[in-house]
């Protein structure tokens, strides 16, 4: 009996010692490796979202906590338009797609003391996490400016300067230029990482937001490819000619000032 309530308080200690990750001769937490998003279809929207086309198999959590955007009256009108103007989304034309849009595709990480650079497979994308330095003045960039330091065992990256011309994903979720971000890198096993993100914006939004999902290491057998995209496409335009997404999908869930009232136009399907 003894020798049993032994084996269990071991046991419960093991579970409840926190993760201590491998170092790097610097002695900073290792993140190195390949890294497979598991982002419940956000490249398709960020909220919860039925399937449907250009919706994927649907997901009934998103990633944005509470499942709601806080956009300003005007600007949810903004993304209902563009919701059914397709040739906006930046991504049909081959751009890059900012921070967090690039996490939702696999990464590589390669870290250095100073420099920790994040290669995306998507959009031939890349990045460079400065650990010195101050956000340059007067600099917009579609993949912002990042500046990242260490909080205990977690690497924290305050992305600046961001274009307004990214989006959060090919639902019409848009931002402003004055998008700033805040990642949270923490290693839970040698295999999993939790990503925490902070958005404010405070010419599209009513309040911060804040989004959450995890990065799983791809297999040894897992190889980044090269996404050849389809630049100089001019056919974009005529997507609309057939498909109109706000028919698939559910505008009440954009702002937190939906009033709950079924909208009846094409622009909320109601589903």
């Amino acid at each position: 009996m003894i020798l049993a309530l032994t084996l269990i308080f071991a046991a419960f200690a093991v579970a409840q010692t926190p993760y201590v990750p491998q170092r790097t001769p610097e002695g900073f937490p290792d993140l190195e490796g390949v890294w497979q998003p598991q982002q419940n279809g956000a490249m398709f929207s960020v909220l919860p979202h039925k399937p449907g086309f250009l919706l994927g198999a649907g997901s009934k959590t998103g990633i944005v906590e509470g499942g709601v955007l806080p956009y300003q009256p005007w600007a949810a009108e903004l993304v209902k338009y563009r919701l059914d103007h397709m040739e906006m989304d930046p991504t049909g034309h081959c751009h890059y797609e900012g921070i967090p849009h690039a996490m939702y595709f696999p990464f590589q990480i390669f870290q250095t003391a100073d420099e920790i650079a994040v290669v995306h497979e998507n959009m031939h994308a890349y990045r460079i996490i400065h650990m010195k330095g101050k956000h340059p003045p007067d600099y917009l960039e579609w993949m912002g400016d990042s500046r990242g330091h260490w909080e205990g065992n977690t690497l924290v990256v305050d992305v600046a300067n961001n274009n307004d011309k990214s989006t959060f994903d090919m639902a019409g979720h848009f931002h402003s230029d004055a998008l700033h971000v805040v990642e949270r890198f923490t290693p839970i096993d040698r295999d999993n990482i939790a990503y925490d993100v902070l958005l404010e914006d405070r010419k599209v939004f009513t309040r911060p937001v804040k989004m959450h999902f995890s990065f799983k290491r791809a297999p040894a057998s897992f190889q980044i490819m090269e996404a050849g995209c389809f630049e100089g496409e001019r056919d974009q335009v005529h997507f609309t000619d057939t498909v109109k997404l706000s028919e698939h999908y559910d505008h009440e869930l954009n702002s937190d000032h939906n009033t709950g009232k079924k909208d009846t136009k094409a622009g909320a399907s109601g589903k």
